[in-house]
C-alpha cells in the first residue's frame, strides 16, 4: 500500500538517455513529461493511486441521491419547492425568504432537472475527493501510510451515516479538520496554497445551499487563515476576495438578480434568528447526549489546546469556538437525530488530535463521538453501508446519463404519489390551470398531477419563524395579483411538532380565512377557493393577566373571527438562555387541548373561535374553543375581526 500512493523520486540525471540520443526526435514527450513530474513534487500533488484511493473512498460512503419528490414533509419539501422556484424563476432575494438559497441542489439534487444532480454529484465528488487526499497527506507523514488511510477512511464513514447530510455534516467537518492542519503548517503545498481561495468559495457556495453551514465555516476558516505570521494579510484578502467574488458570481450563476444578493442575507440571517424560539425539540429519552457531548468536547478542547501553533493560534480558538457554538445549535436545538450532526464534527476533529499528537486517549475520544453519533441517528454502525452507497452512486449516474431512467423514475415518484395523496378528480378539474398550493405539507401535489404550482415567500408554512417572515407570508396571500386561486389543505388540526393547523404561522393563516372560502371536502383534504376580503376591522373584547397554567373564558362574538393575542413574560435569564441556546416550549391549551405556539408568534392574532366559518372546521371539529390557558404567565388579549 505505501508503494502505491508514493510519489517517485525527483529526476537526478543519472540513467538518462545520452546527448546524442536526446536529438533523436523521441525526447520531447519525456521531458515534459519530467518537467510534468517534477512540478508535482514540488507542489507536492497527490499522486494518481492517492486520488483513486480518495474517489474510492468518496463513492463507497456516498449518501447524496438524487431525490425524486416522494416523501411526504420536511427537506424533501424544501427541495421541490426550491427546485419550482428557480424554474418559475422567482427571486431569492424579494420573494423568496428561506436559508435553503438557490444553490440547494448541491445538497439535495433533483431528478426532475438532471443538469442540477450532474452538478450536484459532480461538486460534492471533487469537494470531498479532494478533501480525503489532502487530510491524506496532511496524515501520513504522522503515521504512516496505512494508519493515514485507516483515518481518512473513518472520516468518510463517520459523514455517511446520516443521509442526506453531505452539507450539514461533512463541510464543516472537513473544513474544521483541514482548518487546524493548515494552521499548524501540515497541509501538503498544493492544498496550503489553495486553501484560502478553495474555502472562500467554499463558504460562498454553502451561503447559498443552506446559510447556517456557511455560518458554521466562516469563522473556521478565518481563524485559520489570521494564524500564521507573515502571510495573514495576503491568505485574509484571498479568502475575503475569493468569498465575496464568489458569493456574488455564484449568486448571478444561480440566475438571480445581482442587486439583491444583500436581501438574501439579510432575510436569511432573519430566518435564522427565529430557529431556535420556533423548531426547538427536546425529546425525554436524550439526556444521555448532553453528558457525552460535554465530556467529548472538553476532552478535544484540550487536546486542541496542545497542538503546536506559529502565530496567532487564539484566532482559530475562536474561530473554532463561534462555529462549535453554531454547530452545537444546529444539533441540539432541533434535538432528534440533528445531534448527530455535532458528534460528527467531533468525531472529525477528535480523529485529527489524535494523529496530530498519536494519543491513544483521543482516539478513545473518537471512538464514542462516533458511537454516539451512531446512536443518535438511529441504526447504529450498519447504516454504514458501502453496497447502498455505490447503489446511490450508479442511481444518480445513471439518472445523468439516461433520459429515459430519469423520466421513468419521474413517472414511478408521481404514481407513487397519486398513490399516497389520492385528490379527488372534482378537485383537479375545478383547479384546472389556475395557481394552487398545498398546506402545510405536500407541496408536490402540483408536480404529481400537472398543476400550476404557487410558491409563499417562506416555501412551507413551518418555515415563517418570525414576525417578519409571517407578514410576508400574509401579504403574498392579501394581494389580489400574485395570491393563488385555490389552496389545498390537510384535513388536520395539528401539523409539525404538536402546532395547530390554524396558527402556523398565524397572520397568514387568518388572511387566508378573510379571503378564501371552502369549495369542496374529503375526509383528507379542503379545497379553498379564492374571493372578494370578507373581514373588516379588528375590535378589543378583553384584556387579561394570568398566571401559568391559569385558565380564562374565551369570549363569544355574534359574527366574525375572535382571536387571542398572547404575551408571555421572560426573566432575563431565560431570555439570555433563549438566544444561547433555546428557550423552554411555549403551550397554549384550548379547552384542555397543548398546542405548542413558537416564542416569535406570541403577538400575532390566534384564531380561536368561529364556529360559523366551515373553512376552519378541521378533522370535524368546528373552532369553537371556549377556555385559554398558558404555559407561561403573561397577558392575553382578545379581540374580534369583523366580516363584511
Amino acid at each position: 500500500m505505501k508503494d502505491l500512493v508514493k510519489d517517485p523520486e525527483p529526476v537526478t540525471g543519472q540513467g538518462t538517455e545520452p546527448a546524442g540520443e536526446e536529438a533523436a526526435g523521441d525526447t520531447r514527450p519525456r521531458k515534459l513529461g519530467d518537467r510534468f513530474r517534477a512540478w508535482r513534487l514540488v507542489v507536492e500533488a497527490p499522486s494518481r493511486a492517492t486520488l483513486l484511493i480518495s474517489g474510492l473512498l468518496t463513492i463507497f460512503t456516498w449518501q447524496l441521491p438524487a431525490f425524486s419528490p416522494i416523501e411526504p414533509k420536511g427537506d424533501y419539501d424544501y427541495g421541490l419547492l426550491i427546485a419550482l422556484a428557480r424554474h418559475l424563476g422567482l427571486s431569492f432575494g424579494d420573494r423568496i425568504a428561506t436559508t435553503y438559497g438557490p444553490l440547494y441542489f448541491l445538497a439535495i439534487p433533483s431528478t426532475i432537472v438532471r443538469a442540477e444532480v450532474a452538478v450536484g454529484f459532480l461538486f460534492w465528488f471533487v469537494f470531498v475527493t479532494g478533501c480525503i487526499a489532502a487530510c491524506f497527506q496532511a496524515f501520513q507523514g504522522r503515521i504512516g501510510t496505512r494508519w493515514a488511510w485507516v483515518a481518512c477512511g473513518a472520516l468518510a464513514a463517520s459523514f455517511s451515516i446520516v443521509p442526506l447530510t453531505s452539507v450539514i455534516t461533512a463541510t464543516p467537518g472537513f473544513v474544521a479538520v483541514l482548518a487546524v492542519c493548515h494552521a499548524a503548517g501540515l497541509l501538503p503545498k498544493w492544498a496550503e496554497r489553495a486553501f484560502p481561495v478553495v474555502m472562500g468559495l467554499v463558504v460562498a457556495a454553502m451561503l447559498l445551499t443552506k446559510f447556517s453551514v456557511g455560518l458554521m465555516c466562516g469563522p473556521i476558516v478565518l481563524g485559520a487563515v489570521l494564524v500564521r505570521p507573515g502571510r495573514r494579510l495576503r491568505e485574509f484578502a484571498e479568502f475575503a476576495v475569493s468569498g465575496l467574488v464568489g458569493l456574488v458570481l455564484l449568486w448571478i450563476v444561480a440566475g438571480q438578480p445581482p442587486t439583491q444578493v444583500v436581501q438574501y442575507v439579510v432575510r436569511a440571517l432573519s430566518v435564522g434568528s427565529g430557529h431556535a424560539q420556533s423548531m426547538g425539540l427536546e425529546p425525554t429519552n436524550a439526556a444521555w447526549e448532553y453528558l457525552v457531548a460535554a465530556a467529548v468536547t472538553i476532552a478535544l478542547a484540550v487536546g486542541l489546546a496542545r497542538i503546536k501553533v506559529d502565530g496567532w493560534r487564539w484566532t482559530l480558538w475562536l474561530g473554532l469556538l463561534a462555529a462549535g457554538w453554531l454547530l452545537f445549535k444546529q444539533g441540539f436545538v432541533r434535538h432528534d437525530s440533528h445531534s448527530a450532526q455535532y458528534f460528527a464534527v467531533l468525531f472529525a476533529l477528535a480523529v485529527l488530535v489524535a494523529v496530530l499528537r498519536r494519543s491513544a486517549v483521543l482516539a478513545m475520544v473518537a471512538v464514542v463521538s462516533l458511537l454516539a453519533q451512531a446512536a443518535s441517528f438511529g441504526g447504529g454502525l450498519w447504516t454504514i453501508d458501502p453496497v447502498r452507497s455505490l447503489h446511490i452512486f450508479g442511481e444518480g449516474a445513471t439518472i445523468v446519463a439516461s433520459g429515459s431512467h430519469r423520466d421513468a423514475v419521474q413517472e414511478e415518484a408521481r404514481a407513487e404519489l397519486r398513490k399516497r395523496t389520492d385528490i379527488p378528480q372534482r378537485f383537479l378539474t375545478r383547479i384546472g390551470t389556475q395557481p394552487v398550493r398545498a398546506e402545510p405539507f405536500d407541496q408536490a401535489i402540483s408536480w404529481t398531477y400537472g398543476l400550476t404550482p404557487a410558491i409563499p415567500p417562506t416555501l412551507l408554512n413551518y418555515g415563517a419563524y418570525t414576525e417578519l417572515l409571517d407578514k410576508m407570508n400574509e401579504s403574498w396571500i392579501a394581494d389580489d395579483v400574485n395570491a393563488p386561486r385555490f389552496i389545498i389543505r390537510e384535513n388536520t388540526r395539528i401539523t409539525l411538532d404538536g402546532r395547530f393547523a390554524l396558527w402556523d404561522p398565524p397572520r397568514t393563516e387568518l388572511a387566508e380565512t378573510c379571503r378564501y372560502t371552502l369549495a369542496d371536502s374529503t375526509d383528507k383534504w379542503q379545497l379553498l377557493e379564492r374571493g372578494p376580503n370578507r373581514c373588516g376591522a379588528e375590535r378589543e373584547l378583553s384584556s387579561t393577566q394570568l398566571a401559568a397554567g391559569q385558565s380564562v373564558p374565551v369570549p363569544t362574538a355574534a359574527d366574525g373571527v375572535v382571536v387571542a393575542r398572547v404575551y408571555p413574560e421572560q426573566s432575563l435569564p431565560e431570555r439570555v438562555w433563549g438566544f444561547l441556546f433555546k428557550p423552554d416550549d411555549l403551550k397554549v391549551n384550548l379547552d384542555g387541548e397543548s398546542l405548542r405556539l413558537p416564542w416569535t408568534h406570541g403577538d400575532a392574532p390566534l384564531m380561536v373561535s368561529a364556529p360559523q366559518e366551515p373553512s376552519l372546521m378541521l378533522a370535524g371539529r368546528p373552532l369553537q374553543a371556549t377556555s385559554l390557558s398558558m404555559s407561561a404567565p403573561g397577558r392575553v388579549v382578545f379581540s374580534v375581526v369583523g366580516r363584511k
